[in-house]
């Protein structure tokens, strides 16, 4: 869907997502919404000059919708490669090739021949929506300015917050195995207890890396590879979990002690990588566009319509 220049969402529409959420029978499969709030926050504050001059005024807004593809979810919204749950993850490990799976076609159209259009979307496609959404910013960013484009500015820094939400997707371990919950490890739930209740319970004593930003040659080979690495990852985030939950049988303050000690590693390290992620993703899609310049708005925001 193209992004939109027309005014605000409505209030109905609000409120229709957010009684979706009172009524959404599982857990999402993501970062916490706090997660993904909180890391794109900090992705904003660590941009380049020119970009977090532009972002920075609009940072509230941008953290807060940064959690809208999860919102999409619930609500049952449709894109151009059809519904949205897949648009999050990458199940390698769920498509019979060896790690580092490369056998995996990295074009979509190659991929949908070699595993079937319903094995292709189970698996996921996570690589080819941030794609999608990255070539979207590219384009949003060079019609700032132009008078036929009254709202680029806006739908610019909205898409900042949706791709956000995609790499950051793409750095946890959970969004890139066929065992996204620990269902086939006996480990039930894990997927929340690492990348939502461990970051909420130690959000204030993580030690994260300073950001880096790299230049993105190919946004979807990025993702690829972030994803590789994800995956690898996910054993010793089960281990962890396996030995944390050792001569227990509830998941209290003593497990999550054990399980923060186990898997504070990967978790420091991925949501360190996420950011310069973000950051990487968003300077690359600027320079893409020829690195237009950039207005500066004062705080305040604007309720976009979905991409």
């Amino acid at each position: 869907m193209r992004v939109s220049t027309r005014r605000p969402w409505s209030s109905i529409v609000t409120m229709s997502v957010a009684l979706a959420l009172l009524a959404a029978p599982a857990p999402l499969r993501a970062w916490s919404m706090d997660a993904h709030r909180y890391l794109t926050r900090r992705a904003v504050e660590n941009m380049p000059a020119q970009l977090r001059a532009f972002l920075a005024p609009k940072v509230d807004f941008i953290s807060e919708h940064a959690a809208d593809p999860d919102l999409w979810r619930v609500m049952g919204l449709t894109g151009p490669l059809g519904p949205e749950p897949p648009n999050h993850y990458l199940d390698l490990d769920a498509l019979d090739e060896p790690p580092p799976f490369t056998n995996v076609p990295r074009d979509w159209t190659a991929f949908v021949e070699r595993y079937g259009a319903d094995r292709a979307n189970r698996a996921g496609r996570l690589p080819w929506r941030a794609e999608d959404t990255f070539n979207k910013l590219v384009s949003t960013f060079r019609d700032i300015g132009k008078p036929t484009a009254p709202y680029a500015a806006d739908d610019a820094r909205y898409l900042v917050a949706v791709l956000s939400h995609y790499v950051e997707d793409a750095h946890v371990p959970f969004h890139a195995t066929g065992n996204h919950d620990g269902d086939l490890t006996n480990q039930h739930g894990i997927h929340a207890r690492f990348e939502s209740e461990l970051v909420a319970r130690h959000l204030s004593t993580l030690a994260l890396a300073p950001v880096v930003v790299t230049p993105i040659a190919d946004i979807r080979t990025f993702i690829f590879d972030t994803l590789v690495t994800s995956q690898s990852l996910v054993a010793p985030v089960l281990d962890a979990d396996r030995a944390a939950k050792a001569g227990r049988d509830a998941y209290d303050d003593v497990y999550y002690a054990k399980f923060f000690a186990g898997a504070r590693p990967i978790l420091e390290r991925r949501m360190s990588e996420a950011t310069s992620g973000v950051v990487s993703a968003v300077a690359s899609a600027w320079e893409r566009a020829g690195r237009p310049r950039l207005p500066v708005a004062a705080p305040g925001r604007r309720l976009p319509i979905a991409p």
